[in-house]
């Protein structure tokens, strides 16, 4: 009895060691770290300091670590976005550096020197916003979220900024429909190709959920709304431990998030007919697809597309009598929010056809050609001899069924 009890605890304690695991492996994949040093102006290095790390969007504390024997100190784990960095040690001025910005799967080294002084002193530095990648092999390239907001896109499918990267070739048709199928039956496949691997050696995720379509995997199974994207990478070789789903490239997708300050917006993206140029083809048929308009121009092929939506995001304040010891004026700083919303109107018209209708004499069950009026029992040869009814004869009322003539009847 005991050994089972035993068994069933490792087994609970290992599920539990392999669930946590994967969380971890999950985070890496969405989230950056700072590594760095702290020494004097002399080189030494500063053992013991307190190094602050500071969200500047939401103007919350998200790490505090300290510096070990050699000065060094590590924050894994954190959120993409901007920070600032502060250093504090007896008998040194206080070391602040603002505006870091620290990328998506991004390992950024930040040094910081620390000027003999009182510690009320402080010594602010401006951080550069970019930073050259000296902690990884990986060869990547970043796509922000202004970028993704305010490039071009002719149907506001993110997949299309993937082309912007080094490397990538792709064959993207103009799929106005988002989502693995259109339609009209047909797979919406991301023909990338990334240094030459195939085009199905590909793993999409958005926020560390993997969104690629294991059973082609030329398909992705979310579309994140533009104005929803934080930013995403694009991993094209020498790629680390936890993207290591599929040999192409990796394309990591992270979201936005709330901030200190309430903040929203609202859009609409247009495609319309009148805004483009004429077929070619169209626009020198003698008889144009479309017809022809009073100026006897040929007429352009209806297209009418709307995207708009809109966004909004905040902290989150939650009254202490109803919530406990979190506080009204302290939930702001720990609880944010981010909603977005996005709608599509697609209203296009295919192509102009000759359709054929029944005439009189159809109407009235008089076919152009000899037709079966008696299915040939199991067993025996086709229609043949009586149950052939000759072309251009009226079917005889007695083969009629009451319901189906009074039901044509009233269609008729």
């Amino acid at each position: 009895m005991e050994s089972r009890t035993l068994r069933y605890r490792i087994g609970i304690l290992a599920l539990i060691i392999m669930a946590w695991l994967a969380l971890v492996a999950n985070a890496q994949e969405i989230t950056g770290s700072f590594v760095g040093s702290v020494k004097d102006s002399t080189g030494a290095a500063i053992a013991g300091a307190t190094v602050t790390i500071t969200d500047a969007a939401k103007k919350a504390v998200v790490r505090l670590v300290t510096t070990n024997e050699e000065g060094l100190f590590s924050a894994p784990l954190l959120q993409p976005g901007v920070y600032d960095i502060s250093v504090e040690s007896p008998n040194f001025k206080k070391q602040v550096q603002r505006g870091i910005k620290l990328d998506l799967n991004q390992r950024r080294s930040v040094d910081m020197t620390m000027e003999v002084g009182n510690i009320s002193e402080v010594v602010t530095v401006e951080a550069s916003a970019l930073a050259v990648e000296t902690t990884t092999p990986t060869a990547s390239s970043l796509i922000g979220g202004d970028q993704a907001r305010e490039l071009s896109l002719n149907n506001r499918n993110w997949v299309q900024l993937v082309a912007l990267a080094p490397g990538v070739s792709n064959d993207l048709a103009d799929q106005v429909y988002v989502g693995t199928t259109n339609p009209d039956g047909q797979a919406n496949t991301i023909n990338i190709s990334v240094n030459g691997a195939r085009q199905s050696q590909n793993t999409f995720t958005v926020d560390g959920a993997d969104i690629t379509d294991r059973g082609s995997n030329i398909t992705i199974q979310a579309y994140p709304n533009i104005d929803s994207i934080g930013e995403f990478k694009v991993l094209r070789s020498l790629y680390p431990a936890e993207s290591g789903r599929s040999g192409g490239g990796q394309v990591n997708v992270i979201t936005r998030s709330g901030g200190s300050r309430f903040h929203g917006s609202a859009f609409e993206f247009l495609r319309n007919e009148v805004l483009n140029a004429n077929n070619f083809l169209n626009n020198t048929a003698t008889t144009p697809q479309f017809g022809r308009d009073s100026d006897g121009k040929a007429k352009r092929p209806p297209f009418r597309y709307n995207n708009f939506g809109w966004t909004l995001g905040g902290p989150i304040y939650l009254p202490k009598k109803y919530f406990g010891p979190i506080g009204f004026e302290k939930s702001k700083e720990r609880l944010f929010f981010f909603f977005a919303q996005e709608f599509r109107r697609d209203r296009r018209y295919g192509a102009a056809g000759t359709a054929t209708v029944p005439d009189s004499k159809l109407r009235n069950g008089v076919f152009p050609f000899p037709v079966c009026i008696n299915r040939p029992a199991l067993g025996e040869a086709a229609c043949t001899g009586q149950y052939i009814l000759p072309a251009n004869t009226p079917i005889p009322a007695n083969l009629y069924s009451p319901a189906a003539w009074g039901l044509s009847e009233r269609h008729l």
